[in-house]
């Protein structure tokens, strides 16, 4: 279970994501005030509209550092090349 500072670090605003409805391979989903789409694909297979759901964002340092050194060695090789 989480702490109540994991929550709050996870999903620090209360508005609640809710799916709207489906179009072709995206979802909609409500924001408060906004919409935004994601790809059905990331959403549980027993989603369906009305739905609430839970989003967590996270950086991912090391994936980071790896294409950062994969777009340099590329740069590298475009300009020394």
């Amino acid at each position: 279970m989480q702490s109540k500072s994991e929550r709050s670090r996870i999903m620090p605003r209360r508005e609640l994501l809710v799916i709207d409805r489906f179009e072709e391979d995206m979802a909609v989903i409500e924001y408060g005030r906004h919409t935004f789409t994601l790809p059905r694909s990331l959403l549980p297979r027993a989603a369906k509209e009305g739905d609430v759901i839970k989003l967590a964002v996270v950086l991912d340092p090391e994936a980071t550092a790896r294409r950062k050194k994969e777009v340099r060695s590329l740069a590298d090789d475009v300009f020394e090349g």
